[in-house]
């Protein structure tokens, strides 16, 4: 069991947590109310999509090669031998379908948006670092984090709740989705020497050890002025203090910044992840009072 804890990464599950908790504060903002049942299930195929990729990821890139005795990152099972690849590859099938399953409720609640968003989520699981194009070892991995943990989360999160089809919710959605990409951005630089060596082209690897540096710090800079925006159009004054959070890890962006490559970013990642996670938690305080 501690194995099949480790591999499905807990750490790593705020980033899927914390865009549903605001598309949820948003529909709650709009209609007064929430389906509980609708809300736990949505939050539940969320989570799952998010252990389903981590699963993903640690199979291929063994199969691919790309995780060896160097990676600085945190153990993976199927490198490390600890689960046989087999029964990684049974597990994130496994998991996938169990998502599916649940999320047939939510996609006949929300109709063909859910059912859009639910098929493509777990095709886009699956090919961030499966099939014949993995989409990670392309540069593509910041953009899909943007726009899955951000835009869609949130808009499909909220929509299922209002039935509301206004993008409203989709442009705050960007908040999330650009500390998420930051957080893609961090692991990539950690990664960067490693990836390079074994042919994975990251935007890290294409934008050199400067580039990778301030990628994560460009995202972090524009999630701090979404909520500024947010709350002058909105007229949301409780908005202005979620832009306080990022300050709150300083030390971590001046990490980002200046300090060494090693396995110390392994830290960097975690707290990233917890930026998120408050800043999620903070937007959503803001939006309903």
């Amino acid at each position: 069991m501690k194995n099949w804890i480790l591999a499905a990464r807990p750490k790593t599950l705020f980033a899927s947590i914390g865009p549903v908790l605001l598309g949820l504060a948003l529909a709650y903002d709009q209609i007064g109310q929430l389906s509980t049942l609708t809300s736990l299930l949505t939050l539940l195929c969320a989570v799952l999509l998010q252990i389903g990729t981590n699963l993903v990821n640690d199979y291929y890139d063994h199969v691919n090669g790309v995780d060896d005795e160097t990676r600085l990152g945190p153990k993976r099972v199927t490198a490390e031998g600890l689960i046989s690849p087999a029964a990684v590859k049974k597990a994130f099938i496994s998991v996938f379908l169990v998502s599916f399953v649940i999320g047939i409720y939510l996609m006949i609640e929300g109709g063909f948006p859910i059912i859009l968003i639910g098929l493509s989520s777990i095709l886009f699981a699956w090919a961030y670092t499966g099939g014949p194009v993995p989409l990670a070892y392309y540069g593509l991995g910041e953009l899909l984090a943007l726009v899955y943990f951000g835009p869609v989360a949130v808009w499909g999160t909220w929509y299922i709740q209002t039935k509301d089809s206004s993008i409203q919710a989709a442009l705050l959605g960007i908040g999330p989705g650009l500390f998420s990409a930051a957080l893609m951005a961090v692991n990539n630089l950690r990664d960067r020497q490693n990836d390079k060596e074994k042919g994975k082209i990251t935007l890290a690897v294409l934008l050199g050890e400067a580039g990778a540096r301030s990628l994560p710090l460009f995202f972090v800079f524009l999630g701090v002025l979404l909520p500024f925006m947010a709350a002058v159009i909105l007229h949301k004054p409780f908005l202005f203090p979620v832009m306080i959070v990022p300050v709150v890890f300083m030390k971590n962006w001046l990490h980002l910044a200046k300090g060494p490559i090693d396995s110390s970013l392994n830290l960097a990642l975690a707290n990233t992840g917890k930026c998120l996670f408050i800043y999620c938690l903070a937007f959503s305080v803001g939006i309903i009072l």
